[in-house]
């Protein structure tokens, strides 16, 4: 009987042993689990929320340290949290077709961003830190209510693509000509009285598209000296300096609209 006891007793702690270290076992895989989907959380460099009627930008995106692309388009933001400087790797940032009356100052922080596009909102102005973007190439602003650009602009040096059709621009700034990377400039359906001689120093513009811009505007004499200009979209009741005429002749293609 006593034998029987021993075993028995042996028996239990084996098993209690067996049960102990599974426990521990499971206790450590979901451990390891949590961890892994909090690396992959965090991990994540592309997040799409565009269209899922949000009011505001859900906490937990803030916390994607790593993120680099970023889609809000077409919700119900009327405003973008100063938090959005807490994701410093963002290299492109679509908030276009929500309801923006204005960006953030914190917005000039986002250091990396290459591509910002606010189109199709009520934005009336930029913060001046919009200048701090210094890796900015494509800026998208169509569809707002600018009525001005502020004097920042001309410090984005690597600003390849500005679109601002379809606001109510009165003037540019003449430091929009110290964008020495500018190629593409979309300024149709404005307010424009004239435009800077200034712009003339824009090296590298291929493409500039002035249809509806405004209808005082004619081409500065400057713009002769843009020896890469291609296309050129004008009104057809917007004077056009003479040397530009003989440049079409060559490289140059002049549409009138």
């Amino acid at each position: 009987m006593r034998d029987v006891k021993v075993v028995s007793s042996f028996i239990m702690k084996r098993i209690f042993h067996f049960l102990l270290f599974t426990c521990i076992l499971m206790l450590s895989l979901i451990s390891c689990a949590v961890r892994k989907v909090e690396l992959v959380e965090n991990s994540v460099t592309s997040l799409n929320l565009s269209k899922q009627n949000l009011k505001e930008i859900p906490e937990d995106v803030f916390s994607k340290k790593q993120l680099k692309v970023l889609k809000l388009f077409g919700n119900q933001l009327d405003s973008l949290s100063p938090r959005i400087a807490e994701l410093e790797n963002l290299e492109e940032l679509y908030i276009g077709r929500n309801n923006l009356k204005f960006l953030p100052p914190e917005i000039g922080k986002l250091k990396k961003l290459k591509i910002l596009s606010v189109q199709y909102n009520e934005i009336t102005s930029l913060p001046y830190e919009i200048g701090d973007l210094e890796n900015l190439e494509q800026l998208w602003l169509n569809q707002n209510k600018l009525s001005t650009l502020p004097p920042e602009i001309g410090k984005l040096k690597k600003l390849v693509r500005l679109q601002v059709e379809f606001n109510f621009l009165t003037d540019l700034p003449p430091e929009i000509g110290n964008c020495e990377s500018l190629k593409l400039i979309f300024l149709g359906r404005n307010n424009l009285t004239a435009l800077p001689e200034e712009m003339g120093e824009l090296s590298q513009l291929k493409e500039i598209y002035l249809a509806g811009a405004g209808i005082l505007v004619d081409v500065p004499e400057s713009f002769c000296y843009l020896r890469f200009l291609e296309v050129l979209e004008v009104d057809k009741t917007t004077a056009v300096p003479q040397c530009l005429l003989v440049y079409q002749a060559n490289r140059l293609k002049i549409i009138q609209k």
